[in-house]
């Protein structure tokens, strides 16, 4: 299992784990906030390739709206 390393599993690290036979793959933490207000960058970090499976992320923040708000956005329920 890959853990979420904050500037540390993006894709490109991720790609090399799963080349070494990584099984979980998990995305740099994201704030829920940068979600809601589709920060660019933050989008960018939350993108998988099709083989990166199963996967999982970390959300982080301390507002439950945007919490919940950053779920449906990820689920792809807005």
């Amino acid at each position: 299992m890959l853990a979420p390393m904050a500037g540390v599993t993006n894709a490109a690290y991720r790609q090399l784990c799963r080349e070494q036979g990584a099984g979980l793959y998990v995305c740099e933490m994201i704030t829920a906030r940068a979600i809601v207000e589709r920060n660019e960058k933050t989008l960018h970090m939350m993108s998988f390739d099709d083989d990166e499976s199963p996967r999982a992320m970390q959300l982080y923040g301390v507002d439950p709206v945007n919490l919940g708000e950053a779920v449906r956005i990820v689920a792809g329920k807005v």
